[in-house]
């Protein structure tokens, strides 16, 4: 099995679609040192040739030469910095883009093993991290790297001995910048992960204030972020005195190289084997050789914590996909009619504990299902086989004569729709929201679906209507308001197959009676398959699946399973004690 590329050849490969640009900037970048390196050697001939000479003309020559020099030295840097900087935002955009896409392919098992605050902050905070080092990181690295060659060449030339010691410390330097990086790489790799751990905390926290509040939970809450806080401030810390041990020596041994070339310089000169001009020269030559000292040391420092980021983004990047599309995949038959069956299914998130065994059944088009079942009965997870939520392990989900794997995603999700019992609405307007399956859709059907779904009176009275912000997940809306503008964007997406899941859990006594009417005009002429508590919506429908511990135990009208005195009819002699008033045991039901 060939070795897996390390983080770092990953990260730089991601700079291949936009090798074009980064030659083109490197190119620029050549020219932009040559330039910069140009002006100490004006020195050498000044000093050398004018200043003995006393010839002007000569001098005057050399000064308009170096203007010349550093108006080409900003305009190349100028036009580098732009294409490279364009470059970097399209990878970081590009990147973002692949990563999202890459969560947007998930599965719910996916979902359900990872922290929403983390992955914002892979798809955030560790992208942007990946361009600091990639596109500027690298263009301060090559930009240092030949400033350093370039002055390395030139000391050499203007004085072989001198240059060759002066450069001697370099080595030490290297060597003392590569064990630094062994050894803060683990430390910033962890520091990536409680920044993970901490955003995670947040949203979720944020996310759930509204309980956090209502247990009067604060202090308690504060002291989790607080401990989180103070680990990524440990891990932090951990970094810097790493660094600080690290960057100060290597500093100092970097710097006795003006010591060599000062002391060498002048026993030079007095030697007769060099001049004046040379060691001005090798004197203003000293920011470039020394100054990235600092800078490279800097980089190395930024390269190990976008390694850690890089390492976060490669793991969501290459997590599997449990539900892949086939590449031969079909559309769903138009028009599509809705007809489901399962062949002897069965499901469970862990295989060895299947929450669904063996279960098949048969809804012709048209038909409306009630499933029943106490908690846990994989209920909600049978409307997840429909549209792929996940896979079978073994058996057949068909929809219109055909095998759900078969198909392609968009036709199946567009065909089969659910509604989830968390009843969720984006932080948009009422339109965006109700049209959000058919942003198209026009005036007329909006306001048609608005009011099949109970819904147009409550819109119309919001302070801008349409236009109204309904805030996160819809917080500004009663549960029952939000159920009702969740069925309005579902009749605008016109399935064919509809998939409720507890449809009215989360909405008040005063809102049920409409909501329940809006399901029954979202229902109408449609295939439904309803996971619900309530009797009063299985009695409606047209047929009742009754499971228990992932099997289907009864099937049938909702008059003929009463009549058969089984678990339904259980369920409804519980209900109408319970409507009188009575006490059930729950071994009654």
């Amino acid at each position: 099995m060939p070795e897996a590329p390390s983080v770092t050849r990953r990260l730089y490969g991601l700079l291949t679609p936009y090798r074009r640009r980064v030659a083109l900037g490197l190119t620029l970048l050549l020219g932009s040192v040559a330039a910069e390196l140009y002006p100490p050697l004006v020195w050498i001939r000044v000093v050398d040739q004018g200043l003995p000479a006393r010839d002007w003309t000569f001098i005057g020559t050399q000064l308009a030469l170096l203007v010349v020099v550093f108006g080409v030295q900003q305009l190349l840097s100028a036009w580098r910095g732009l294409i490279l900087e364009r470059a970097g935002q399209q990878l970081t955009l590009d990147v973002r883009l692949a990563v999202y896409r890459k969560l947007q392919s998930q599965s719910a098992a996916y979902f359900e093993s990872q922290r929403t605050g983390d992955l914002i902050a892979r798809v955030t905070g560790d992208v942007d991290a990946l361009q600091d080092v990639l596109v500027r990181g690298t263009d301060s690295v090559i930009a240092n790297l030949l400033r350093l060659i370039g002055v390395i060449g030139i000391f050499i030339a203007l004085q072989p001995t001198l240059g060759v010691l002066t450069t001697l410390p370099m080595l030490a330097v290297g060597l003392m910048l590569w064990r630094y990086g062994k050894s803060v790489r683990p430390a910033y790799r962890a520091a990536r992960s409680r920044l993970g751990d901490l955003t995670a905390l947040i949203t979720d926290r944020l996310s759930g204030v509204r309980v956090v509040q209502g247990f009067a939970r604060e202090q308690a809450e504060s002291a989790r972020v607080e401990a989180l806080g103070q680990a990524l401030y440990a891990e932090q810390v951990r970094a810097v005195a790493l660094r600080n041990r690290a960057f100060p020596l290597a500093r100092f041994v970097g710097n006795l190289g003006n010591v060599i070339m000062l002391g060498g310089g002048a026993w030079l000169i007095m030697a007769g084997q060099f001049t004046l001009g040379g060691l001005l020269a090798y004197r203003g030559y000293g920011r470039y050789f020394y100054g990235p000292i600092d800078d490279l040391v800097n980089i190395g420092d930024l390269l190990q914590r976008a390694e850690a980021a890089g390492r976060r983004v490669f793991e969501v990047l290459d997590a599997p996909v449990d539900i892949v599309e086939r590449p031969d995949a079909r559309e769903l038959p138009s028009p599509a009619h809705g007809e489901v069956r399962f062949e002897n299914v069965t499901f469970g998130y862990s295989p060895a504990r299947p929450v669904l065994r063996d279960v098949s059944f048969h809804v012709p088009a048209g038909q409306r299902v009630a499933v029943l079942g106490e908690s846990g009965a994989g209920k909600s997870t049978l409307l997840g086989l429909v549209t792929r939520a996940h896979d079978p392990h073994s058996g057949r989900v068909i929809l219109d004569g055909v095998d759900v794997r078969d198909l392609t995603l968009r036709s199946l999700r567009t065909g089969a729709v659910t509604m989830p019992q968390d009843t969720f609405l984006f932080h948009d307007t009422v339109r965006a929201n109700v049209t959000y399956a058919r942003p198209e859709a026009a005036p007329e059907e909006i306001e048609a679906a608005l009011r099949a779904a109970h819904a147009l009176d409550f819109v119309r009275a919001l302070p801008e209507g349409l236009e109204t912000m309904v805030g996160e997940r819809g917080v500004k809306l009663s549960g029952g308001q939000r159920q009702r503008l969740a069925i309005a964007r579902t009749l605008l997406a016109r399935p064919a197959l509809l998939l409720l899941d507890e449809p009215t859990s989360a909405v008040d006594a005063e809102s049920e009676a409409l909501v329940v009417a809006a399901l029954d005009r979202l229902m109408q002429g449609r295939t439904s398959l309803i996971v619900t508590h309530r009797l009063s919506l299985a009695r409606g429908a047209d047929r009742v699946l009754v499971f228990r511990d992932g099997r289907l135990i009864e099937d049938g009208p909702p008059a003929q399973l009463r009549l058969r005195g089984g678990a339904y009819a259980a369920l409804e002699r519980a209900a109408e004690a319970l409507e009188r008033g009575e006490v059930v045991s729950l071994s009654e039901v």
